[in-house]
C-alpha cells in the first residue's frame, strides 16, 4: 500500500490528481493508450517494450526534473525514443521551442503520437553527429531504448542519415541552446570530439547520459571536451551529468 501511494505522489507532481490516477492504473495494466482528461492527451506506451520504464525513469525518477535558474527558450532532445522527455520539457516549459532528434521509425511515430498538437515543437527523423554523414542503425541489446549507429560511406546500405547542431542553430536561428538533453547510446563520444566549437559555448546547460559499457571512453571525452569551456558539473540525477555554461548562468 505504501509503494502505492509512494508512486501516485510522485505522478502527481506533475499530473493532476484524475490523471495520476488514469497513468497509475494504466501502468498497473500495461496499457498501451492512457487518457489524460484534465491535461487534454493521451500517453501511448507500447507493450513489450521499454517504454513504461522510460516513462518512469522520467516523470517517477524525476530524471530530468531540477529547478533551473532560467526558463529555457530552446531545447534539443537527442536521442528522443517515444517522446515522453520532450513531453516532459514541454509540461515544465510550455513555451518553449523543442528539437527532438530520434534515429528509429517507430520510435519517431511514438514520439508523434505522444506530441501531437504541440506547438513549437519539431521532430527530426536523424542521428545526432559532428558531421554530415549516413548510418545503419544496430539494435545490439535487443531493446527499444538502446539503438545505436554505425557509420557507413554507402548511401544505399544506410537507414539513417545526420543533424548537427550548427544546423538546429542556424535553421532555427536560435541565438543559444538553452538545453541540450542527450541520451545517444554511445554517440556522444562523436559528438564530443569534433566540430564542437561553435555550438558548445552557446549551450547553456546539458544533460547527458553516458554509455561506457557500449562505447568505451565516452565519459572521459564528454568531459574532457565540457572542460575546456566555462562549464560546471552542477548536479547528477540517476546517471544523467548536468553541466552549467558559467558565461550564460549566474548561480545563487
Amino acid at each position: 500500500m505504501l509503494k502505492k501511494l509512494a508512486k501516485l505522489r510522485l505522478l502527481k507532481n506533475y499530473f493532476s490528481l484524475k490523471d495520476a490516477l488514469s497513468l497509475y492504473f494504466g501502468l498497473k495494466n500495461n496499457s498501451e493508450e492512457i487518457n489524460l482528461s484534465n491535461l487534454g492527451r493521451k500517453i501511448y506506451l507500447r507493450k513489450n517494450t521499454k517504454d513504461t520504464e522510460t516513462f518512469e525513469e522520467i516523470f517517477l525518477s524525476s530524471l530530468y526534473d531540477i529547478n533551473l535558474p532560467i526558463v529555457p527558450k530552446t531545447i534539443v532532445d537527442a536521442g528522443a525514443n517515444v517522446g515522453l522527455a520532450s513531453l516532459f520539457f514541454k509540461m515544465k516549459y510550455p513555451k518553449a521551442n523543442i528539437v527532438a532528434i530520434e534515429i528509429e521509425e517507430q520510435n519517431v511515430e511514438a514520439i508523434k503520437k505522444n506530441t501531437v498538437n504541440f506547438s513549437n515543437f519539431e521532430i527530426k527523423h536523424n542521428a545526432l553527429f559532428n558531421k554530415k554523414a549516413y548510418f545503419k542503425i544496430i539494435d545490439p541489446y535487443n531493446a527499444t531504448n538502446s539503438f545505436q549507429i554505425v557509420e557507413t560511406t554507402n548511401p544505399d546500405e544506410a537507414n539513417s542519415t545526420s543533424v548537427t547542431l550548427d544546423e538546429i542553430l542556424t535553421k532555427n536561428n536560435w541565438e543559444t541552446i538553452d538545453i541540450l538533453k542527450i541520451d545517444i547510446e554511445g554517440a556522444e563520444k562523436d559528438l564530443f570530439e569534433k566540430n564542437y566549437e561553435n555550438w558548445l559555448p552557446k549551450t547553456k546547460i546539458i544533460m547527458v547520459e553516458t554509455h561506457d559499457r557500449m562505447i568505451p571512453k565516452c565519459s572521459y571525452t564528454v568531459m574532457k571536451t565540457i572542460n575546456e569551456f566555462n562549464f560546471i558539473l552542477y548536479t547528477t540525477t540517476e546517471g544523467t551529468l548536468i553541466y552549467y555554461n558559467l558565461d550564460h548562468i549566474k548561480l545563487p
